[in-house]
Formats: C-alpha cells, structure tokens, sequence
C-alpha cells in the first residue's frame, strides 16, 4: 500500500510540474515556429491524404522520411507523365514539409514547364483540347508556386523562381508578377542577378517605362552589373527611350567595336518584347564605320521575315513531312546560324586590322 501511495504521490507531482512548464513549452514552441525552426502542425487535408498509418509515422516524428518517399513515388509519376498523380503527391509532400524549397520548385517544376510541354505534343487531341491541357496544368504549376512563396515569403530563391517560370516567352507570361518576383528575391538576398532580371522584365512592360528607366540607372550604379552584355545593351536602349545621354557609347560598351559585337544579339530579341529604341540607328552608324557588308548585316531583312529559300545561297529548306508545305525559316534563324559567324569573324578582322 506504501508502495501504491508513493506512485500516486510521483504521479500527481509530474502533472503538476507538466501544467507548470506548459505556458513556458508554448511560448518556446511558438517562438520556434515564428524562426521557422518548428515545422507546422498537421492540418485536416495532409490528415485525410496520408490516411491512419501515415499520420501515425508522421506524428511520430518522421515526416521528411515520409515526404522523401512520396517524391521518389513522384519521380515515377513524372517517368509515366501521370501528371495528376504526380500533382496530388507533391501535394502531400509540401504539406509534411511546407519549409523544405526543393519540393516546392520541383512540383511547381514538373507541372508549369513538364506538364506544359508534355501536352503540347502529346498524340490524339484536337487542337483546342491540347491547349486548354497546356493552360490547365501551366495555372496548376503557377498556383503551386504561389503557395510555396506564401508560405515562405521570406525565402529568396522561391520568388525567383516565380519570376522566371513567368517572364519566359516561350510559355504564358505575367510581367508584372514576374517583375514583382525578381524584385522581392533581389530585395531579400541582394543577389545581383536578380536586380537585373528585374530591370529585364520591367522593360518589356508597356506602361512603367519611367520606372523601368529608374530602375535601370540603379542597376547600372553597380560596377559588378556592367560586365554584362544584357545590362549593357538594355540600359543603352533604355537611355535612348528616355530622351537622355547620361552615357556615351564609348562608356558603355567600353567602345565602338564591342557594341558592333554585342548589339546584333539584342536586336533579334525584339520578338521577346525588349525596347530597342536607338538600336537600328546604331547599328547602321556602326556598319559603315566598320564596312559590314549589308549581306551579313544584321539589318537586312525585319527579324520576322520568312524565307522559304535561304536568302544568301538561294538553297530551299526542305518540306514539312507533316503538312507538306514548304519549311519556313525567319531571318532571325538564319542570321544566328551562319551570317552571324560571317559578321563577327569581319569585326574581329577589322580588329586585329588583317582586312
């Protein structure tokens, strides 16, 4: 009976210890949550899709061991192009681990850009069919992403993330969320990368062209930023838009040949959207000062010009198998392939003065 009466006594000692400790375990709890150091409690959804077992072993302590298994799963549904499997898992896997950045890029990943591109020629749809599939799982991707920034708004990477699976021209974009997403990544990691990509896309927005500019002549205050083509092709066309010479040619292409190397590139890329005021103009003053043959030149032909012959050797580019048209190719296609090396092969002669 002693015996019972000092279990009782012990018993009753540790509750009341345990309720004593309990305002002090929360508000450490609550600060570990608030570093990020804690992951989340389980809600309701991540219960239902693991299921009894599953929840059990999470609870227990081993949710990145289950979340590390649901995405070798994933990677199948991925081989397979299982695309709504694959969705529903990565799904589950973000709720075990909502801090963990390489599942919420990889889902996003998968479905924005894989996904995408699996259905844009994937056999036996219709056309219409085929892109609304596209359109569905591009949104699905998105959306995914959106999520992963919501719940780590502070983390970096996603936002950069977000700005690029939206500024890709070769995809449904949103510049304004993009430039948005390349400014939060730059603001929080200071990466320089990224305050240029921002400057990038800002560009290419009707609209925010004083911004753009403002936001250009902060990017072009860093030295580090200038060692680029891009930066330094942009800000030029940027300067031009604005009405204003704050810098010469000389002073930003460090001289005349280095911008007759580096404009061409630019100026096919009007297609993507990018200012080219003062471009053309240029690149003709550049031509004759460097006596660019107008048959390699760059500005020959509008860059969305279509040939069926090649316009320098008069060799037709096949018929498609498919329709039974003759091939089409744009004058941007041609230049970057044989007419560019012509051209910067000339530049360089002109350089070393073998011409």
């Amino acid at each position: 009976m002693k015996f019972l009466r000092n279990i009782i006594v012990v018993l009753i000692a540790l509750a009341l210890a345990g309720l004593a400790r309990l305002p002090w375990d929360d508000k450490v709890a609550a600060d570990l949550h608030e570093r990020r150091l804690l992951p989340e409690p389980i809600n309701l959804d991540t219960r239902e899709e693991l299921g009894q077992t599953g929840l059990a072993i999470a609870l227990g302590g081993l949710r990145p061991l289950i979340a590390s298994m649901l995405n070798l799963e994933a990677h199948v549904h991925w081989e397979n192009q299982d695309w709504y499997d694959l969705e529903q898992t990565y799904k589950t896997i973000v709720a075990l681990q909502p801090r963990v950045r390489y599942y919420w890029t990889t889902g996003g990943w998968h479905l924005f850009s894989n996904a995408y591109a699996d259905y844009s020629d994937r056999p036996g749809l219709s056309e219409g069919r085929r892109k609304r599939k596209q359109r569905e799982f591009f949104d699905k991707g998105i959306a995914f992403l959106e999520r992963g920034v919501e719940a780590n708004p502070n983390d970096w990477k996603l936002w950069a993330e977000l700005g690029n699976a939206l500024s890709q021209n070769w995809r449904p974009v949103n510049l304004e969320r993009a430039a948005e997403g390349f400014q939060r990544g730059f603001e929080f990691s200071g990466h320089l990368q990224l305050q240029r990509q921002h400057v990038y896309v800002l560009s290419r927005i009707p609209g925010r062209e004083a911004e753009s500019w403002e936001a250009a002549q902060k990017m072009w205050a860093n030295p580090q930023n200038r060692r680029y083509i891009s930066p330094r092709t942009i800000f030029y066309a940027l300067q031009s838009r604005a009405g204003v010479r704050k810098f010469s040619v000389e002073e930003i292409f460090d001289n005349r040949w280095k911008a007759a190397l580096d404009l061409p590139d630019y100026w096919f890329r009007q297609g993507e959207g990018y200012p080219m005021d003062g471009i053309r103009e240029l690149l003709g003053e550049l031509a004759e000062e460097y006596k660019i043959s107008p048959q390699i030149g760059p500005l020959r032909y509008p860059p969305d010009k279509k040939f069926i012959r090649h316009p320098l050797t008069g060799k037709r580019f096949g018929t498609n198998p498919v329709t039974g048209k003759p091939r089409e190719r744009t004058w941007r296609t041609i230049w970057m392939n044989q007419p560019r090396d012509y051209y910067r092969h000339h530049l360089r002669q002109t350089k070393s003065g073998i011409q």
